[in-house]
């Protein structure tokens, strides 16, 4: 039986004494053990205001905001409950005001803004309200003051980092990759998580497809067509410097996926005299490539779990396209979503709990996302309504999911907590689909 809502547990381990929350359905990551009220004080000015500081400061404040309430993380509290009297520095906060039944926050956000030349210098601060201790500071530099929400992104993360007890880092400086059409070309395209500073990868005026990223974030692969070109290939390539690292050529490649060490792809080929497509795997230069599944059908939409010692895949031998799951090499193959229906676009928790997909019921004409439990099989509705909604994948802390959906019209790109609240449009002109969320870049220290 479906479950039609998904309870998600968020993570939360803090320093301070808190109390245990109630066992729900399901946990996707470590039981709450509280709530975190976090209070976010607009950043100020250092020096005299200009426009373009007021701009900066507009920038900021918004985007850290945000980033901090989409971390799922924390209760936000209301800026319109707090104090008057600007903070910019320590010496300007009275701890009273924040703790008061009014406002009521465990921790406080404040800080400054300075231009500096073209560029600006940030410093933020987090303190504990009741210890009045400070939890973290941090002193950032723009080269240019169209860099300040990247400052923004790298403090929310930091913020995140702290407290969770490090269980995550956040998502607000990860990337979603996705296919983009417009003007007939699908090209696969890069924005920041919240949809922002858009760029191009590929710009080859073929079709473009299945973007998934590489354990780094420095490559990606997805599936082509060139122009003019009968053949669908599966290409490697590096976002910086836009190389081709491997091409799979055949009659009809598709939806690659690269494993967790970054040494092979999966991916569903067909050859030229064939019917059915198999699932192959390659070493990531193109060699040493084989058929892991050899069985008559279409098998297709590999996706590794965390270990890279499994693959999940969408296979119709049992009647219609279902989510299966195979060991790497092939072997231990078994249905892991019984239902029935249209099953597509699996992909695996990083903790390797779960398995989101869509699934399209037998009544149906869209599809909506789901989770499944790998180990029991217990599946829980994410979304509902009168859209179709596709091609789930996590975010790297396993606590959100980028998904398309024709909610608002036409095919765009969805964010969204993991349990299906918050959704948030990500995307808004074009044909937007097949979305991919990279994993974590090397922390700053």
């Amino acid at each position: 039986m479906i479950v039609r809502t998904l309870i998600c547990v968020l993570v939360l381990i803090s320093t301070l004494g808190l109390v245990a929350a109630q066992q729900p359905e399901i946990v996707i990551r470590p039981p709450i053990t509280g709530v975190t009220r976090l209070a976010a004080a607009d950043f100020q000015s250092k020096a005299a205001a200009t426009a373009e500081t007021d701009s900066a400061l507009k920038v900021f404040n918004d985007v850290l905001w945000k980033d901090l309430d989409f971390s799922a993380f924390f209760e936000m509290k209301s800026k319109s409950f707090y104090p008057n009297k600007p903070i910019r520095v320590p010496l300007d906060v009275n701890f009273d005001d924040w703790q008061s039944s009014v406002v009521n926050a465990d921790f406080l956000i404040f800080g400054n803004v300075q231009l500096a030349g073209s560029g600006a210098v940030v410093e933020a601060y987090l303190y504990d309200v009741k210890t009045q201790q400070q939890v973290l500071g941090k002193r950032f530099t723009a080269a240019s003051t169209t860099l300040i929400r990247n400052v923004a992104h790298n403090f929310a993360d930091e913020v995140v980092f702290q407290l969770s007890a490090a269980t995550s880092r956040g998502v607000a400086r990860t990337q979603i990759a996705f296919s983009s059409e417009k003007g007939g070309s699908k090209e696969v395209q890069i924005v920041d998580y919240d949809g922002a500073n858009p760029r191009t990868v590929t710009a080859n005026g073929g079709l473009n497809k299945f973007p998934e990223w590489s354990p780094d974030n420095t490559r990606l692969a997805f599936a082509t067509r060139l122009p003019n070109s009968p053949r669908w290939e599966i290409w490697v390539q590096e976002v910086a410097g836009g190389r081709r690292v491997l091409s799979a050529p055949s009659s009809y490649a598709s939806s690659p996926a690269i494993s967790p060490d970054g040494q092979r792809v999966a991916f569903s080929s067909r050859s030229p005299e064939a019917t059915d497509s198999d699932i192959y795997l390659a070493n990531v230069d193109g060699g040493g490539m084989r058929n892991l599944t050899n069985h008559q059908g279409i098998d297709t939409s590999p996706c590794w779990n965390p270990t890279g010692q499994q693959i999940a895949f969408i296979s119709d031998r049992s009647g219609g396209p279902q989510v299966w799951v195979m060991d790497a090499d092939g072997s231990n193959v078994r249905r892991l979503v019984t239902e029935g229906g249209h099953c597509d676009s699996p992909d695996w928790s990083p903790d390797g709990r779960l398995v989101a997909y869509s699934w399209q019921a037998p009544t149906q004409w869209k599809h909506d996302v789901y989770v499944v439990e790998a180990a029991t099989g217990k599946i829980f509705q994410l979304t509902v309504g009168g859209a179709s909604n596709e091609s789930p994948h996590w975010s790297p802390d396993g606590r959100h999911i980028v998904f398309q959906s024709t909610r608002s019209g036409s095919k765009q790109i969805f964010i969204m907590n993991a349990d299906g609240k918050n959704v948030r449009q990500i995307t808004a002109y074009g044909i937007n689909e097949s979305p991919a969320w990279s994993g974590y870049s090397k922390r700053e220290q």
